[in-house]
């Protein structure tokens, strides 16, 4: 060894290394921000894709809240027009079957004058639960239209012109003569 030549450090201290140390985190912290800058980039385009895509749902909102604005106000429409033409056909076959219905002179009617087949002074031909809704229950016997077994009705016009026959039918089938 001689003193001429220059010492050598062990490398601990040496400005090369520490340089080249630099120089690799430099590279990766490059790298790591060209990733980061992409990640960025990625993530911008897919925000702008999503305001366009919420742009669009907006528009297409709008639209449908037009449309059905439009189809109420048509709905309202046609319920007021089906109510009036309920009321209208209603009101055109009540005079239908006014115009068609078949009356009979009261001069035709087989009735007699002291007979009233149906209410209010006849029989009560209403429903059972109508009937027993607006009074008491009145028995059959008790019943204006009852009548007793020993009654004659007054259309039963006693027989004057009958006479008595002789019954010669089980004579003859016994023989007698």
């Amino acid at each position: 060894m001689t003193i001429t030549m220059p010492w050598r450090g062990t490398g601990s201290r040496r400005a090369v290394d520490k340089l080249a140390e630099a120089r690799r985190q430099l590279a990766a912290a490059q790298a790591d921000n060209e990733a980061l800058h992409s990640r960025i980039n990625e993530l911008r385009n897919r925000l702008d894709k999503t305001y366009t895509a919420w742009e669009a749902e907006a528009e297409l909102r709008g639209e449908t809240e037009m449309i059905a604005g439009a189809t109420m106000s048509q709905l309202q429409d046609a319920v007021a027009e089906l109510t009036r033409l309920t009321t209208e056909v209603t009101a055109l076959r009540a005079q239908i079957a006014n115009l068609t219905s078949v009356t009979v002179p009261p001069m035709h009617r087989d009735i007699d004058p002291g007979d009233h087949p149906t209410e209010p002074t006849g029989i009560d031909v209403r429903d059972l639960r109508t009937r027993f809704a607006t009074g008491p229950v009145v028995s059959l016997h008790q019943s204006p239209q009852a009548a007793s077994p020993a009654h004659i009705p007054a259309w039963v016009v006693p027989d004057t012109d009958t006479v008595a026959l002789r019954v010669l039918a089980d004579q003859h089938t016994q023989g007698v003569s």
